[in-house]
Formats: C-alpha cells, sequence, structure tokens
C-alpha cells in the first residue's frame, strides 16, 4: 500500500495522466443529447452531453468550433468525437471535444468511411486495375432508371455526337431499399452482352440520402467485378460516392458520361477522309517515283543489249584462264624437275645401277647373298645375280683371300 500522502493538486494531476495515457479515454466517439449549451465570447462551446441516465460536461475549442458547418443546439443528438480528460484547477473530468456530426448524418458518415477503408484495403480503388475506354464502342448499356432524367441525358447526347449508336438500358430502382440490389444485377447482366462494350451507371442527382445507393457494398462489388469497363454518372460535383471511386471513369454529370464514351461521328470521318488522302497521296508519290525509275532503267543500253554486259565478264574470265593454265603449267615443271632430281638420287643408289658396272651378287640356294668364301661348301650349286640375267653355277673350288680393311 501506498504511504504517500498527495496534495489536492497532486491528486488532480495523477488522474489526468491515468485518463491522458488510457487506450480508450485518449480517443473515442460518444453518443448524447446535447444541453445546457453555450457559446462563449472567446468562441468556446461549453455543453453537456446527457442520455437517460448520465450526463458529461464537455468542451470545444474555437479553433476546432469555427470549423462547424452547422449551428450547435440544446436538444441536438449527436455524434462527438475526442477524449476524456480531467480540469486539474476543480479536478472535475471533462469531454474534449475535436468533431460534431449530427446523429442521423454521423451515423451514415462513419459506415460510408468504414466502408470506404475495407474497400480501398481490398484494392477496389487502385488506378492499374481500372480499365480504359474503347475508342468506339459496338454498343453502351446504362443502368439508371427508366424515367429518370438520366436516360433521356445519355440518349440525346449519344444520337447527337455517333447517330446510330446503339443504347442499351437495364431499368432499375435508384433509391429505396431494393435499389442497390437492381443496380447491382443491372451490372450483371449487361456484363453478359455482347453487343455493347461500356457501361454507364447514371442517377440525375440528388440528396446524400438518395445517393445512399451508390454507396452500396453490393453495387461496389459489381462494378469492380465488371468485365467491361464501367462509367459512373450520378449526377453530383461534390462528394464522390463509393461507385465514383470503384468505377473505370467518372462522370460529373450523365450528359458528360455520353461524351466520354462515344465520339463525335463526324469528326471520325473527317479524320479519317484526312488519313485517305494522305495515304493516296503517299501512293501516288510511291508509285511516281518507281515509274521514274523503271523508265531510267528500261533506257539503260545493259537491258536493251545485255550481251555487252556479259562481254566485259567474258573477257575477265579470258585472262583468268590465261593465268590459271600458266601457273598450272610451271606448277607442273617445277615438279616435274623434282622428280628427276629424286629419279637421279635413286638411280645412283640402285644395285642395278652397280651391276651395270661389271658387278654380280652371288647368292645360295636359300637366297642368302654370299660374301664369305667360308660359309660356301665345294659343290654347292649358287646362284649369280648379273645386270641383266642371272647364272646357275656349281662350286669347284674355294680361294680365301682376306679382305683388305680401309680401302
Amino acid at each position: 500500500m501506498n504511504k504517500k500522502i498527495y496534495s489536492i493538486s497532486e491528486l488532480s494531476l495523477l488522474l489526468k495522466g491515468i485518463m491522458d495515457n488510457h487506450p480508450v479515454l485518449s480517443g473515442l466517439w460518444v453518443r448524447g443529447e446535447m444541453t445546457n449549451f453555450k457559446h462563449h465570447s472567446s468562441g468556446h462551446l461549453y455543453f453537456s452531453l446527457k442520455d437517460q441516465q448520465s450526463a458529461v460536461r464537455a468542451v470545444m475549442f474555437k479553433s476546432r468550433a469555427s470549423k462547424l458547418n452547422f449551428k450547435p443546439r440544446d436538444g441536438l443528438d449527436c455524434l462527438v468525437r475526442g477524449y476524456i480528460s480531467l480540469y486539474p484547477k476543480e479536478t472535475s473530468l471533462q469531454f474534449y471535444v475535436e468533431e460534431i456530426i449530427p446523429a442521423g448524418l454521423g451515423l451514415q458518415s462513419i459506415a460510408l468511411a468504414e466502408l470506404k477503408e475495407k474497400l480501398q484495403k481490398k484494392g477496389y480503388f487502385t488506378q492499374e486495375r481500372k480499365k480504359p475506354l474503347p475508342l468506339l464502342p459496338i454498343g453502351i448499356g446504362v443502368v439508371s432508371s427508366s424515367v429518370g432524367a438520366a436516360i433521356r441525358d445519355i440518349s440525346r447526347v449519344v444520337r447527337r455526337r455517333y447517330p446510330g449508336m446503339p443504347v442499351i438500358l437495364y431499368p432499375t430502382l435508384v433509391q429505396g431499399e431494393k435499389a442497390a440490389e437492381t443496380v447491382a444485377e443491372g451490372i450483371k447482366t449487361l456484363n453478359y452482352r455482347d453487343d455493347l462494350e461500356v457501361i454507364i451507371v447514371a442517377r440525375g442527382g440528388g440528396s446524400a440520402e438518395d445517393l445512399h445507393v451508390f454507396n452500396s457494398e453490393l453495387v461496389a462489388e459489381a462494378v469492380f467485378n465488371s468485365v467491361k469497363p464501367v462509367v459512373s454518372a450520378i449526377g453530383h460535383e461534390i462528394d464522390y460516392t463509393v461507385t465514383d471511386l470503384v468505377a473505370d471513369v467518372r462522370a460529373a454529370t450523365p450528359s458528360m458520361a455520353g461524351e466520354l464514351v462515344v465520339p463525335v461521328k463526324a469528326e471520325l470521318e473527317q479524320i479519317l477522309s484526312k488519313q485517305k488522302e494522305r495515304l493516296f497521296h503517299l501512293l501516288n508519290t510511291r508509285l511516281d517515283k518507281e515509274k521514274m525509275r523503271v523508265s531510267y532503267l528500261a533506257e539503260m543500253s545493259i537491258l536493251k543489249r545485255p550481251e555487252r554486259w556479259l562481254d566485259k565478264y567474258k573477257e575477265e574470265l579470258s585472262k583468268d584462264e590465261e593465268r590459271l593454265h600458266t601457273c598450272s603449267e610451271n606448277l607442273l615443271n617445277t615438279y616435274q624437275q623434282k622428280l628427276s632430281l629424286i629419279a637421279g638420287k635413286l638411280q645412283s643408289l640402285s644395285p642395278l645401277a652397280t651391276l651395270a658396272r661389271g658387278y654380280s651378287v652371288c647368292k645360295n640356294e636359300k637366297g642368302v647373298i654370299l660374301t664369305d668364301v667360308q660359309k660356301v661348301a665345294l659343290q654347292e650349286k649358287i646362284e649369280v645375280q648379273l645386270y641383266s640375267g642371272c647364272l646357275r653355277c656349281e662350286v669347284l673350288e674355294k680361294e680365301e683371300k682376306a679382305h683388305a680393311e680401309g680401302r
């Protein structure tokens, strides 16, 4: 137990610190009825918020109060955002107000803000996923009331800009409990049609309550899942609805949507006409250039007498033939001389040349050349090879004679 004795000021500051750092009390929404309202000369607003059982004192400083777009009053059911703290001078609990919204509109605003945050996290508003509009659609689908001004404005603008362009209406409710379902169903149905390439979701304007259908998550999902590009034309310019944020293109009015989805037919025809003229001019210029080229070629002597063109190559071919023949003969003579030299060397080394000078080669019956008398027996038959022919002889007598070394 803390035995410290606190002064009133210390106690007041302790309680204030606890409240200021509390995760809930430091920022919360409160709903209640405004009472004891006082607009002080300083610009601050002093009042109380109460319900059937309790009340709490509140203050809104001038810097915040000057931004209110309505006049607070006693008896107003409102949503208040702020924080709870302690007024140290009197040690009294007080609600410090930062924002005040009338309850009916406030609840819708909070729900809408939460839905926008949810869809933004899911990627419904990203620019990367938005589809471009076709340059010239084969048809236009419109999701709107069949009796409203929106379809009349769109049809009028489309007929003026591009006569004959099909405008296909899917009639829906544009306000009321079932409106969101019919609008979403219309977007889904038109996506299955092959005779249109763009869808306009339209309404001719209205109050915030009237536009509630276009802040529906059901409609937002239908627009997000649409295969065909969707143009929102809700007919208001101040606030963006959820449908505006999800749609591929936003138009401030239904008439503007009609201008966005179709070009002016007369302008397209004029552009095509100019392109056609430019194309024919380029073709005629090219044809004239090629005609001149053909005429120039036709007058060239080479085409009139092509054999003259060949004469030059014939002369060059004849010279090449002579050079080839000369080179071949020179090469042949060179190799013949080399061959004669080699043949002469071989001839000088040949045993036949030695035999031609009167020498002979003796062999025994086994064909072994005899170089030693001691290896030959008397009466042994031998063969004597001469330069021309050979003799078969029988050894009758042997004479041994030593070979002279060094000779």
